[in-house]
């Protein structure tokens, strides 16, 4: 065995294709939410996701659809492509709402005007998106189960956008913003930079709200450069943000919000936990290895830094154990086995739950067969030990 004797085995990571069977811990209700934008009423898309348990009122993570800045080409956008990221953050405890913006997917509405390398241009794009998302965020905070004081917007690409522009306007109850790959390109293929780099510094200008953006370093679209004056011109106009880039492979940067990728949840983690709002925590780290009756201090150090990357993962996602290999693991003089093997496995990012649980176990029983399945996504199901 090596230093780190205990690390929990990461299972590959299973890109989402069909529509998921996820656990019965949240209710998802498809809606058309009706919103009021300049004095019209019209009908988003959305879709609203929290626990089956949740009570009282919670605080309300909205999502919505980026790629092509205008329907034209972004027609087919639709809350199923986003459902994944909306389960993780009610699990995390909040009301989560997607929502489609005008004159994308079923929603109604005139479609955006297309993107042209003039200030004017970018700056209706902006205005009229930053319109979706506070009428959406004022409908949804009608709910009796939402709290208004408590708001995050998320996006990637050009939704990044629209809840950067929105955080200009400081809206009550907006705690946040996170952009993902955030940016905009013109239909017409004109240089767009300067524009984006002096529209930001306007946004930044008047947004007290904290923003989080991530990029990736390897993003040829929003390229290093651009996002760093991006970056420049927000925070010299007195914007809130942190900044976060990491290195990922492939040309552009929008795998980094893909549900393929634990790192972009990892970031926003912090961020909530910074602003005291909702997501797991360091004691339910420690709760989980309680519950494993591990007692070592170096072995409990080692596992907490693995259930850290279990916990921010995606789901769904499960964790495997067995007691046998625990007996074999924490007694190095117990000769059942040469070299103990680990006693917990997990898989996660899995299509559905039953994905999950399957690949954790399957990795446990290579080498035991009385492996159990103790922890479901956030819930741990495995009893008292």
């Amino acid at each position: 065995m090596t230093g780190a004797r205990f690390v929990i085995l990461l299972a590959t990571f299973t890109c989402m294709a069909a529509a998921p069977a996820w656990s019965d811990e949240l209710i998802e209700t498809p809606v058309s939410l009706p919103v009021s934008i300049g004095g019209t009423t019209v009908r988003l898309e959305a879709l609203v996701v929290k626990k089956s348990d949740a009570q009282g009122r919670l605080p309300i993570a909205l999502i919505t659809n980026g790629g092509a800045a205008t329907a034209t080409a972004g027609a087919g956008a639709t809350t199923a492509t986003y459902a994944h990221n909306a389960r993780d953050m009610a699990r995390r405890g909040w009301l989560a709402v997607v929502v489609i913006r005008r004159g994308f997917g079923n929603s109604e509405g005139p479609r955006p005007a297309p993107v042209a390398c003039q200030a004017t241009s970018f700056e209706a794009w902006a205005s009229a998106a930053a319109d979706d998302l506070q009428a959406t965020l004022s409908a949804v905070s009608q709910r009796p189960d939402a709290d208004a004081s408590r708001m995050i917007v998320i996006g990637s690409e050009t939704a990044g956008v629209a809840a950067v522009a929105l955080s200009a306007r400081n809206p009550r109850g907006l705690q946040g913003v996170v952009s993902i790959s955030g940016g905009l390109q013109s239909e017409s293929n004109c240089p767009m930079t300067d524009v984006l780099v002096d529209g930001y510094r306007t946004f930044g200008s008047t947004s007290r709200v904290p923003n989080l953006w991530i990029y990736s370093r390897s993003d040829k679209v929003f390229d290093p450069d651009l996002v760093n004056r991006l970056h420049t011109a927000f925070l010299d106009a007195g914007g809130d943000v942190k900044f976060v880039t990491f290195f990922h492979d492939g040309d552009v940067g929008t795998p980094v919000f893909s549900h393929a990728t634990r790192a972009w949840y990892s970031q926003m983690d912090g961020f909530l936990r910074a602003r005291n709002l909702p997501t797991w925590s360091i004691p339910d780290v420690k709760s989980v290895i309680d519950r494993l009756k591990i007692g070592d201090r170096i072995e409990r150090e080692n596992l907490q830094g693995s259930l850290l990357i279990y916990l921010s993962a995606p789901g769904e996602k499960a964790i495997a154990f067995s007691p046998t290999l625990q007996a074999a693991w924490i007694r190095p003089q117990n000769k059942v086995v040469a070299e103990p093997h680990l006693p917990v496995t997990y898989q996660t990012n899995s299509k559905s739950l039953d994905d999950a649980r399957t690949g954790a176990l399957a990795a446990c029983q290579k080498a035991a067969q009385d492996c159990i399945i103790v922890m479901e996504n956030f819930l741990w199901i495995g009893g008292e030990r």
